[in-house]
C-alpha cells in the first residue's frame, strides 16, 4: 500500500540531475521507479535539462509508463549536456537551442514544454542575451512551449534583461535558505517586481543544510562562504538541542516561506526521496515556533 504523505504536494517541484547521476552514480531503474513513486505520491512537477546527463531520457521512460495525469514539466536549453555538475559548455544560439527542443521533446515523449528555461545565464557571452530571449519569445508565440524562465542565478549582465525578457519563472539556488536569504534583498525584488513566480532549488544548499553537513565540515568547499558554515554549525546546534534533524528544519523552511511560489528538492534514489517527503509530512513538533525560535537566535 502507497504511503500517505502530508504536505502540499503543489509547493513541490521534484528536480532529476540527482536521479540521472549527475552527482554521482545511479541505478537508472530506481531512478525510473522513483519518479514513478513521486507522481503516485502526488507530486504534480518535475524539473529536467539536457545538462543533467541523462534526465530526460529518464523522466520520459517513467512517463510512458505511468497511467495517470501528465505532469507538469520543465526543461532547459543554453547548457549542453554532461555528467558533470562544474561543466561550462554552453550553446545559447537560436539553432542550437531548437534542436535541443527537438531532443527534449522526443526523450521526454510530449508534445509540447510546459516551460523552458534559459539555463545558466551566466554562460552568455556578450551579445548573445537578446537574440536568446528573442527566440524563447517567439517559440512561446509559436506554441511549442508555454512559459519560458530564468534557468539559475544570473549575473549583473542579464540584470537588465531580467524585467523586459517577458519571462514567467525564475529558479534560484543556494541564495534562500534557511541560513542565506541574501535574494530578498537582491534579485527577489526585481522579480517581484517584473511578476515573474519564484522557485527555489536547493532548499538544502547543495547539502550543506542535510546529508553533506559533516562532509562538509571536513572540508569547506569554497562557494560556502565563512560565515554561512559557522550559521550551518549554529543550525545545527539548534536541532540537537531541540531533538529535531537539520533537513527537516531546513525544508520546512522554504516550504513556509511565502516569497516562495515552488521549492525544488532533488534525490538520488528512493531511499532520499522518501526522505524528503517524510521531513516534509513531519508535523510533530511545533515548526513554526522552532523556525521562529532559530531565526530570533541568530
Amino acid at each position: 500500500m502507497l504511503q500517505h504523505f502530508n504536505f502540499d504536494k503543489n509547493r513541490l517541484v521534484l528536480g532529476t540531475a540527482g536521479l540521472a547521476g549527475i552527482w554521482g552514480k545511479v541505478d537508472r531503474e530506481e531512478s525510473v521507479q522513483t519518479i514513478l513513486f513521486a507522481l503516485e505520491s502526488g507530486i504534480t512537477h518535475f524539473d529536467a535539462a539536457p545538462a543533467y546527463a541523462d534526465a530526460e531520457d529518464i523522466l520520459g521512460e517513467a512517463l510512458r509508463q505511468w497511467q495517470g495525469s501528465t505532469p507538469f514539466i520543465s526543461t532547459k536549453v543554453g547548457k549542453l549536456k554532461s555528467d558533470n555538475p562544474d561543466s561550462v559548455d554552453y550553446d545559447f544560439s537560436p539553432d542550437a537551442m531548437m534542436r535541443s527542443i527537438d531532443q527534449s521533446l522526443n526523450s521526454l515523449g510530449v508534445q509540447k514544454i510546459d516551460l523552458l528555461f534559459l539555463h545558466d545565464p551566466t554562460g552568455l557571452k556578450e551579445g548573445e542575451a537578446q537574440p536568446a530571449i528573442d527566440f524563447l519569445q517567439k517559440i512561446k508565440q509559436d506554441g511549442l512551449v508555454d512559459n519560458i524562465g530564468i534557468g539559475g542565478n544570473y549575473g549583473q549582465e542579464f540584470s537588465p534583461f531580467v524585467e523586459g525578457g517577458g519571462f514567467d519563472y525564475f529558479m534560484g539556488f543556494n541564495r534562500y535558505n534557511l541560513i542565506n536569504q541574501q535574494a530578498t534583498s537582491e534579485e527577489f525584488i526585481v522579480l517581484d517586481k517584473a511578476n515573474i513566480q519564484k522557485w527555489q532549488a536547493s532548499p538544502l544548499y547543495m547539502g550543506l543544510l542535510g546529508s553533506k553537513y559533516h562532509a562538509y565540515q571536513e572540508a569547506r568547499p569554497e562557494w560556502i562562504l565563512e560565515n554561512h558554515f559557522q550559521l550551518a554549525e549554529n543550525a545545527h546546534e539548534f536541532c540537537l538541542q531541540n531533538n529535531i534533524e537539520l533537513p527537516a528544519l531546513a525544508l520546512h523552511f522554504v516550504m513556509q516561506s511565502l516569497c516562495i511560489g515552488k521549492v525544488v528538492v532533488g534525490a538520488c534514489n528512493m531511499k532520499e526521496i522518501q526522505s524528503t517527503f517524510n521531513y516534509l509530512s513531519d508535523t510533530n513538533f511545533n515548526l513554526n515556533h522552532l523556525l521562529r525560535t532559530y531565526q530570533n537566535s541568530i
